[in-house]
C-alpha cells in the first residue's frame, strides 16, 4: 500500500471506515473531500473536510494518494463515477487494505480496491478496480469480484464464484461455488445464491428468488 498521505473522496460512513482502515495500517489521512458544502471546513474524526471533489487538484499525486469514500448504497454508479473522475484527473488510487484484513499473496487487487476490517481474500482470488470487500466479508479461492462491485459486510463469495462489474452483494449474503452474479446485479442481504443471476438481475431471500432487472 502507498506510504503517502491519503485524501478520501467522500466523508460519510464509508469514508470514515476507509479512514480507519488506512490508519490501522499506519497511514496518514490528510483530508476528506465531499460534495456537501455544509460540512466544508469542519473536522470528522479529527480529519478536516477540505472542500469538494474539485479540491483534489490541491493534492498532487506525487505527494498524495486518493481513496474512494463513497459506499455502495445498493447502487455502485456514484462510486464508479467518483473513481473514474479521480483517475481521469491523474490521482494515485492504490488498493486499501486494513491491518486486520487477510489477503493471500496470490490474490490480485486492482487499483483502488478496498479490503476492509477483518475481511479475507483467499489464494487465486481477484478484486477489481474500485471494488469493495467490506467488513468481515470473505472472498474464497479463485473467486473474482469485478470492477466497482461492492461485497457487503459478512458476505461470503465461495470458491470460483464470479461477481460482475458494478454488482452489489448485500450484508451476510452467500454466493455458492462457481455461481456467476452478473454485471450490475443486486444480491439482497442474507440471500443464498444457488443459481446464476443475470446482468442487472436481483436475487432475493434465502432461496435467492430471481428478478430480471434492478
Amino acid at each position: 500500500m502507498s506510504a503517502k498521505p491519503f485524501v478520501i473522496l467522500g466523508a460519510g460512513g464509508h469514508g470514515r471506515v476507509v479512514a480507519d482502515a488506512l490508519r490501522s495500517s499506519g497511514l496518514e489521512v490528510a483530508a476528506f473531500l465531499d460534495s456537501d458544502r455544509s460540512i466544508h471546513g469542519t473536522s470528522i474524526d479529527g480529519v478536516r473536510v477540505a472542500g469538494g471533489d474539485e479540491a483534489l487538484a490541491g493534492y498532487p499525486p506525487a505527494r498524495y494518494s486518493a481513496a474512494i469514500g463513497v459506499g455502495g448504497l445498493k447502487d455502485t454508479r456514484r462510486r464508479r463515477a467518483v473513481f473514474e473522475a479521480a483517475a481521469a484527473a491523474g490521482a494515485d488510487l492504490p488498493p486499501v487494505v486494513a491491518a486486520s484484513a487477510v489477503v493471500s499473496a496470490s490474490a490480485r487487487l486492482g487499483p483502488g480496491a478496498q479490503v476492509l476490517t477483518r475481511a479475507v481474500v483467499h489464494p487465486g482470488a481477484s478484486i477489481g478496480a474500485g471494488a469493495v470487500v467490506n467488513t468481515a466479508a470473505v472472498v474464497e479461492h479463485d473467486a473474482a469480484v469485478g470492477d466497482h462491485a461492492f461485497v457487503g459486510p459478512a458476505a461470503v463469495i465461495l470458491g470460483g464464484a464470479r461477481i460482475g462489474a458494478d454488482a452489489f452483494v448485500g450484508a451476510g449474503a452467500v454466493v455458492l461455488p462457481g455461481i456467476r452474479v452478473g454485471a450490475g446485479a443486486l444480491v439482497a442481504a442474507g440471500a443464498v445464491v444457488r443459481a446464476a443471476v443475470p446482468d442487472g438481475g436481483k436475487a432475493l431471500g434465502r432461496g435467492a428468488r430471481l428478478r430480471r432487472s434492478r
